[in-house]
C-alpha cells in the first residue's frame, strides 16, 4: 500500500493517520530508512501522548522534513526526522540548533548515542539503538524551556 494514497497508515500500534504531504515524504525514502523513520515517528507520537495527552503535537513538514511540535500551550521545540544519501546508514532526529537539547543529552548519553554538532541525534537505520535514551531525548525537546 502506498503511504501517499492512504490517510490511514499506522505504525506499530499507533493509529494516528499520516497527513498526505508527510506521507509523500516518507514514501520517498528508501524502504529500510522509511521503516526506521516511521518507527521513530511512532516513538515521538507515543512520547507526546504520555507527556501531554491526546492531540498534543502537530505533525507537518518543515524544510520538507516530517516535523513534530508540541502545541503552543505545552512549549517545547520541534523534532524533525530526515534521511538523505549523505547520511549513509543512519537517520537523524533534529532539533533547533539554538537549544541546549543536544548538549544536555550528550552529557547524559554521550557514551551510547551519536550526535552531530548542536542539532542532530543519529540513529542507525537498521541496527538496535537505546530506545529509552531516544525517548528521553524527545521528551526533553518537547519540554524544552518549561523547566
Amino acid at each position: 500500500m502506498s503511504l501517499e494514497r492512504s490517510k490511514d497508515v499506522s505504525v506499530k500500534g499507533d493509529d494516528t493517520p499520516l497527513p498526505q504531504d508527510v506521507a509523500a515524504v516518507f514514501e520517498s525514502y528508501p524502504a529500510d530508512k522509511r521503516t526506521r523513520l516511521l518507527e521513530l515517528r511512532g516513538l515521538i507520537l507515543d512520547c507526546a501522548q504520555r507527556l501531554f495527552g491526546s492531540a498534543s503535537v502537530t505533525e507537518s513538514l518543515k524544510w520538507g522534513e516530517p516535523s513534530y511540535r508540541p502545541l503552543p500551550k505545552h512549549g517545547g521545540t520541534t523534532v524533525r526526522l530526515h534521511w538523505k544519501p549523505k547520511f549513509g546508514d543512519q537517520v537523524g532526529l533534529f532539533v533547533h540548533c539554538q537549544t541546549t537539547v543536544i548538549s544536555d543529552m550528550r552529557a547524559l548519553y554521550g557514551d551510547v548515542l551519536s550526535f552531530d554538532g548542536n542539532r542532530c541525534l543519529w540513529i542507525p537505520a537498521r541496527d538496535a539503538y537505546p530506545r529509552d535514551a531516544v525517548e528521553h531525548f524527545v521528551a526533553e525537546a518537547f519540554r524544552y524551556g518549561k523547566r
